[in-house]
Order: C-alpha cells, then sequence, then structure tokens
C-alpha cells in the first residue's frame, strides 16, 4: 500500500475514528498549518478508508488495541509511514497498522482534495517555513569562556 498520503499529513493528530472493520472506516485528522492553505472553516481532514479489513494501533510497552474508539481516544499523531501490506504509520506514541482497497480525502468542511493538492500546500508550506527559518536572527547559546581559560 502507498504510503503517500499518510506522509503528507506528518504531525496531523487523529481525532476521529468512525466505522467498522470490516467495512469503511472514517478519520478525522487535525493539521491546522495544512488545512489553512484550504478554504472555507476547519481545522483537518477526512480520510476514508473503503474496504478496511485491519485497523489497529499499538502504543509502546502497550497492548495492540483493535477498538476504533480506544484509539481515537489517544489522538495519534502521525510521524511518517512505511508502505506494506499492512501499511505501518508510524506515531508519537506508537504504530497505527491498516489495511485497505482504497482510500478518498476530504476537507473536514466536505468537499474532496486530490493527493497533488496536499502535496503542492505542503510543499508550499515547508518552503515556507525554510525560508522564514533561514532569514530569523540566530539568537544561538554562546557560553563564555571559563576564568582562567587562554
Amino acid at each position: 500500500m502507498d504510503s503517500s498520503l499518510w506522509n503528507l499529513l506528518h504531525d496531523g493528530s487523529i481525532e476521529r475514528v468512525d466505522g467498522s472493520v470490516p467495512g469503511d472506516v472514517s478519520l478525522l485528522v487535525s493539521i491546522g498549518y495544512l488545512r489553512n492553505r484550504f478554504p472555507g472553516e476547519g481545522t483537518g481532514f477526512v480520510v476514508l478508508l473503503s474496504g478496511c479489513t485491519h485497523f489497529t494501533f499499538h502504543p509502546y510497552d502497550e497492548p495492540v488495541l483493535s477498538d476504533l474508539a480506544a484509539i481515537a481516544a489517544l489522538e495519534p499523531e502521525i510521524l511518517s509511514a512505511k508502505a506494506g501490506d499492512p501499511l505501518e504509520i508510524c506515531c508519537v506514541m506508537g504504530t497505527l497498522s491498516v489495511r485497505y482497497k482504497s482510500c478518498a480525502l476530504s476537507l473536514d468542511n466536505g468537499p474532496p482534495v486530490a493527493l497533488s493538492e496536499l502535496d503542492a500546500a505542503s510543499e508550499a508550506y515547508w518552503r515556507e517555513w525554510s525560508e522564514r527559518s533561514r532569514a530569523a536572527p540566530n539568537n544561538s547559546f554562546k557560553p563564555k569562556p571559563l576564568r582562567g581559560s587562554a
């Protein structure tokens, strides 16, 4: 399975998980810095996993969870994803493992979003972020020499 979508959702928090496995599963991913680049009010995106046959979260040092509400309650924050079957989505507190036939992306207020649109928004955000960080003054700590040192 392709990991592209999930890697673009880096830093997003999964705030809601609805549906059933097997079946369709809908995720609300809150990621303000990307959502702000699209029209309308909102804080994130909805990812609809069609034909989902596997959806588990393995918190570090804890038992694997398969209850969708229990997973959502943890609000896993997405870091990266690794293509495979199942797809592994690395999160701050553990690993989300999913298998599905297809997925669709939309804004949290309804309109669909193409992967290419999300990719362009992400590229623009990170390019601007990089430019801002280069332009920022260097305020790094510079220790004074110790007394008696040459």
